[in-house]
């Protein structure tokens, strides 16, 4: 592999973001049981369609400007007070426009979630708050990055969590005040990890109102209103699997869903650590001349990772649900394998995308979340009805497999980066096997999983020494044998 110090680069953030994150993985594992145990799954349910609604809300009035802050704040071109000025701006509006319409009768905002539950009119407050902190939270800390402040971004992500986690325990286990102690408990930690971010990062000095400048928000908006539509299709595709099975099921069975979703979540978040890293890597790499090579190495690393990871999982997923998830919610067990494989897709999607970023092609972005949200709601639309909850999982793996293979094409007439086809079927179709094996009752089947598993693990091995050989430092080689 060529320019090391790109790869130790991108290996240094991805381990600081990996130590910002874990505290945050770890609550993931401590929240889920307090979730499934003091919320019944029809509140389980509701919570999961109040969230969704203001992931709905916060690229639609925050113009997802804060993805603007990232790429025009580590461009050497534009000045970061500048960017992260107007960036405010931009937000302040778009809540001020979201206040007017959660309050002008005319728009009749209570209208629609009756449309969902007539339960949900009454979070209406909440949901604005909750949109509010949430939106300038990410702006903050996305900002945090963009100025190389990573260690900072992760300390923020540590406080974040505990902060959580205490607030969830308090309104949950001792208050037990259900979905309005959920959303508490974000607002408030969302909260401190603003104030925390201003202080900590001194924000206040990138804030300068004299002389705005309205090129450069031409510039920011250029390239981060085509990701409006794109996020929100990806929330479709995300969320209509929620929407639709309250829709023509129940609470209860969304409350199902949202349990089957949790395991799966492990290979996302995972992934978030990388994504985070890479992100970063690829702006700072959209000019080398090593661009093409550089995307096809770490490719090669990340499907690698992800394919010993979903492997893992697949292997362990009925006895950790079993152990982990509440009793009411057992029934998620016949979901998560689908939904562990299709996060696979997930990853690989979200991977091909920062070739969109990199080059400011957002609106290639725009276009295949488009088509990621349609292939998700027509199968949602026609199965759940007869299908169940089994519907929504499938969408989700149909609409994700078909948006990544569109995007690894458009990415290669981007980038030029290489695909190893081989790779990435016979991995696909041993994990595909280890899905299967989730649904047969038989003694050998553990021990056919446990095969398949090695078979993964034994694929992806060298990319992993490879990856291995390029980060770690030569003293440390030196000590090692396998090195000698």
């Amino acid at each position: 592999m060529s320019n090391t110090t790109s790869y130790k680069k991108l290996f240094n953030n991805t381990i600081i973001f990996a130590i910002g994150s874990f505290a945050s993985k770890i609550l993931v594992l401590l929240l889920v049981p307090i979730y499934t145990n003091y919320m019944t799954p029809e509140q389980l349910g509701l919570n999961d369609i109040v969230v969704l609604t203001a992931n709905f809300l916060l690229p639609l009035f925050t113009f997802t400007v804060s993805e603007a802050s990232l790429r025009f704040g580590m461009d050497k071109n534009y000045d970061s007070k500048k960017v992260f000025t107007l960036s405010n701006l931009v937000i302040i509006f778009g809540l001020f426009l979201l206040s007017f319409i959660l309050l002008c009768p005319i728009f009749h905002v209570n209208r629609l979630f009756s449309l969902v539950d007539d339960k949900l009119n009454q979070y209406t407050p909440m949901l604005y708050i909750y949109v509010c902190t949430s939106a300038f939270k990410t702006l903050y800390s996305t900002f945090t990055r963009s100025i190389g402040k990573v260690k900072l971004f992760a300390v923020n992500g540590i406080i974040t969590t505990f902060c959580t986690l205490l607030f969830t325990i308090l309104f949950l286990m001792i208050f037990k005040i259900g979905i309005t102690g959920y959303l508490l408990a974000t607002i408030l930690s969302d909260g401190i990890s603003v104030i925390f971010l201003t202080f900590s990062a001194k924000l206040w000095k990138y804030i300068s109102f004299k002389k705005l400048d309205s090129t450069l928000l031409r510039y920011m908006l250029a390239y981060c209103l085509p990701l409006i539509p794109a996020q929100v299709m990806w929330l479709i595709t995300n969320t209509s699997d929620s929407v639709l099975v309250t829709t023509f099921m129940d609470s209860h069975s969304n409350g199902i869903l949202n349990a089957a979703y949790k395991i799966p979540n492990i290979v996302s978040t995972v992934y978030l650590m990388f994504g985070q890293a890479w992100n970063m890597s690829a702006i700072d790499e959209n000019d080398s001349k090593e661009r093409s090579r550089f995307y096809t190495n770490v490719f090669d690393l990340n499907q690698s990772l992800m394919y010993v990871l979903a492997g893992g999982i697949l292997l362990l997923v009925e006895p950790v649900t079993r152990i982990w998830i509440g009793k009411d919610f057992q029934e998620c067990i016949k979901y998560s394998p689908i939904l562990i494989f299709a996060t696979i897709f997930t990853c690989f999607t979200t991977f091909m995308s920062s070739a969109y970023v990199a080059t400011k092609k957002t609106n290639r972005s725009m276009v295949t979340s488009l088509i990621a949200g349609v292939i998700n709601i027509v199968i949602n639309v026609m199965f759940i009805p007869t299908m169940g909850i089994a519907a929504a999982a499938i969408s989700t793996l149909a609409s994700y497999l078909i948006v990544f293979i569109i995007r690894a094409i458009d990415a290669k007439r981007l980038i030029g980066f290489k695909l190893n086809i081989f790779k990435i079927v016979t991995n696909c179709l041993t994990l595909f096997g280890m899905l299967m094996l989730c649904y047969i009752d038989t003694k050998l089947k553990y021990i056919m999983d446990f095969g398949c598993f090695l078979l993964i693990v034994g694929m992806n091995l060298d990319s992993l020494i490879k990856m291995a050989n390029a980060v770690i430092p030569a003293k440390i080689k030196a000590k090692l044998p396998f090195y000698k």
